[in-house]
C-alpha cells in the first residue's frame, strides 16, 4: 500500500480508536508465529473496549494462566513485528494490570472433564461416581436451555435473568454461551456447589469445554484442575466428527440442525485439544469406556492419597 496522506490518516485514526481500555471477550494461544514476529506463543484476545468496539489484539501478562474472560486491560503501544530490511512495525497491544493477575492459592482437586458432544462424558462421570464415588462428586451444570428428554439430573435449569445475576453477582466459577441457531444457551457452574464439595473432603467432577475449563483454571490456578480431554475413535478429524455425528444420532435427542451445530462446535473443540495442550493433563481416546474410567479412577486415587 502507498504512504499517502490519506493511508497515514486512517492508519492512525485506527490506532487512536484502540487506544482505550478494554474487556476480554475471549482468547486464544497462537504458538507458531508468522516470520518476523517475536519468538514464542503469543496471547491473541478478542476485546470489547470503552465505546464498544470489539478488536482483536495481543495480550501482554507475566501470569499467562491466570488470564480469564471478563478482565479488564490496558492498552499499551508495542513493538510488533520487524521484517527482513529490519523495518519495525508497532501495534496496540493490551496489558493486564498486575493487580489482577494475583497467584492463586492452592483451593483444592477438581476433575475436569472436557471433549465435544456426543463423546461419552455424562456417561464417563457416571460411572466414576459408582467406581470412585467414595471420592468424587459431580457438580451440576447450571444451564439457561430448555429441559430435553434425557437429560438426567446433572442439570439445574434457570432463565436467562438468574444465570445473568449469578455472573454478575460472581457467583459463577465459569461460565460460557455455546451457539445454538434456535436459543441461547449458557452454562456455568456455582463456587458454591464446587467448594460444598470440598468440604465433604471429596474431588468435584465437571464436564467441560474450552471456554468453561479455561475459565475453571483461570479462576482456581491450573494447578488445582485435574484436566482430562475425552477424544472420539478416529485417525484424523474427519473420522472423529462422522463417530460423532453417529453417536448424537443414535442417542436421539437433537434435532438435524441441532446435530449441525453442535458438530461444527465439535470441530473447534477438536483443535483446542491440539492448540491448548498446556489446560491438559492427558489426552485419551473414548474406544473403551471401562479404560477410561479405570484411567480416571486412578489419578482420583492418586491424588486423594496425597
Amino acid at each position: 500500500m502507498r504512504n499517502t496522506p490519506a493511508s497515514n490518516h486512517r492508519a492512525q485514526k485506527n490506532l487512536q480508536q484502540k487506544l482505550q481500555e478494554g474487556t476480554i471477550l475471549s482468547y486464544t494461544t497462537v504458538h507458531h508465529v508468522p516470520e518476523g514476529f517475536p519468538n514464542g506463543p503469543r496471547v491473541i484476545g478478542l476485546l470489547e473496549l470503552e465505546n464498544g468496539t470489539k478488536v482483536t489484539g495481543q495480550l501482554i501478562t507475566h501470569h499467562s494462566s491466570l488470564i480469564t474472560i471478563g478482565m479488564k486491560v490496558i492498552p499499551r503501544m508495542r513493538l510488533s513485528s520487524v521484517n527482513k530490511q529490519g523495518l519495525r512495525t508497532y501495534d496496540i497491544a493490551y496489558e493486564i494490570p498486575v493487580q489482577q493477575a494475583v497467584k492463586h492459592e492452592f483451593p483444592g482437586y477438581v476433575l475436569a472433564i472436557t471433549g465435544p458432544s456426543g463423546v461419552g462424558k455424562t456417561t464417563v462421570s457416571l460411572l466414576l461416581s459408582t467406581t470412585v464415588g467414595n471420592y468424587v462428586e459431580r457438580v451440576p451444570i447450571l444451564t439457561t436451555r430448555e429441559p430435553k428428554d434425557g437429560d438426567s439430573d446433572e442439570y439445574v435449569h434457570v432463565s436467562p435473568e438468574e444465570f445473568l445475576e449469578l455472573k454478575n453477582n460472581g457467583k459463577l466459577a465459569t461460565f460460557t454461551n455455546i451457539p445454538s441457531r434456535d436459543e441461547k444457551r449458557w452454562y456455568g457452574y456455582r463456587t458454591e456447589d464446587i467448594e460444598a464439595i470440598w468440604q465433604q473432603k471429596k474431588i468435584p467432577v465437571i464436564i467441560t469445554e474450552m471456554n468453561l475449563l479455561q475459565g475453571l483454571a483461570s479462576h482456581y490456578g491450573r494447578r488445582s484442575i485435574l484436566s482430562l480431554g475425552l477424544m472420539p475413535p478416529g485417525k484424523s478429524k474427519r473420522q472423529m466428527l462422522s463417530a460423532l455425528l453417529h453417536r448424537l444420532r443414535d442417542r436421539g435427542r437433537d434435532t438435524e440442525q441441532q446435530i449441525e451445530d453442535r458438530l461444527k462446535n465439535a470441530e473447534a473443540d477438536l483443535d483446542f485439544f491440539k492448540d491448548r495442550k498446556e489446560l491438559f493433563d492427558d489426552l485419551i481416546v473414548n474406544d473403551n469406556i471401562d479404560t477410561v474410567v479405570g484411567h480416571l479412577g486412578g489419578l482420583v486415587l492418586e491424588r486423594v492419597k496425597v
